[in-house]
């Protein structure tokens, strides 16, 4: 929609693909820059220039900067957590689709360009209200993808696993950070083992109250056919 910029993450759908051709190459030509010149390199001029688009078309897709850079951090990890959605479901909830998690986002914790450039955006999205609204949303997406991993059924279920989901994604950003810093040193793989090894006692025990109160309430069912008691029908 014309101004509305990417308000929210798209989870499945590719940032890219559901734009028109223009904001495409202006998406593309603002992560060029970004990934060589960092942050200061992202100018509206500069873009529309090395997209060989009008300066306009800029307001025209995304609204204003702000909403060019959200839709640029979406872009970076759009396809790690598309692919973290898509590997999850093919398992039922349980260690299986746990260990698939923490596989995706360790992964996502050592792909160290994308998060170089996510790291350039990141001090700028805390001074500016504007831009810190937009990335916060794109935090709640996140969010929200680690819930949707866990399926998550109902708000009792969201309510207990959302600081799981915050805490998983403090995490990798951490993990990122130092592994961005000193590669040598941090051993992503080991540290999301242990994090594996932490966090499956906790869902197990989720899953084990999800277990028992479907059966508490298929016992509490009447059999087909059966009145209901008194005061229920």
């Amino acid at each position: 929609a014309r101004g509305q910029g990417l308000p929210q993450p798209l989870l499945l759908e590719d940032p890219m693909a559901v734009l028109p051709p223009t904001a495409q190459r202006l998406l593309a030509a603002a992560r060029r820059l970004l990934r060589d010149g960092g942050y200061e390199a992202l100018r509206l001029s500069a873009i529309a220039a090395e997209a060989g688009e009008a300066k306009a078309s800029i307001g025209y897709h995304f609204g204003n900067k702000d909403g060019l850079i959200a839709a640029l951090v979406d872009s970076l990890t759009h396809d790690a957590n598309r692919a973290l959605i898509e590997e999850t479901a093919k398992y039922p909830p349980g260690d299986e689709r746990v260990h698939a998690l923490i596989d995706g986002e360790t992964r996502i914790a050592a792909d160290e360009e994308a998060f170089r450039m996510f790291f350039e955006i990141l001090p700028h999205a805390l001074r500016d209200p504007g831009l810190r609204e937009r990335v916060a949303a794109l935090y709640e997406g996140y969010r929200e993808t680690v819930l949707r991993c866990l399926d998550a059924l109902d708000e009792e279920e969201r309510r207990r696993l959302r600081p799981f989901a915050t805490l998983m994604i403090a995490i990798v950003d951490g993990l990122a950070i130092q592994h961005g810093l000193d590669a040598g040193a941090t051993d992503v793989q080991a540290a999301t083992a242990l994090w594996e090894e932490l966090a499956r006692p906790f869902l197990r025990a989720l899953h084990g109250r999800r277990r028992a109160t479907a059966a508490g309430d298929r016992a509490a069912a009447p059999p087909d056919g059966a009145a209901a008691p008194p005061g229920e029908a």
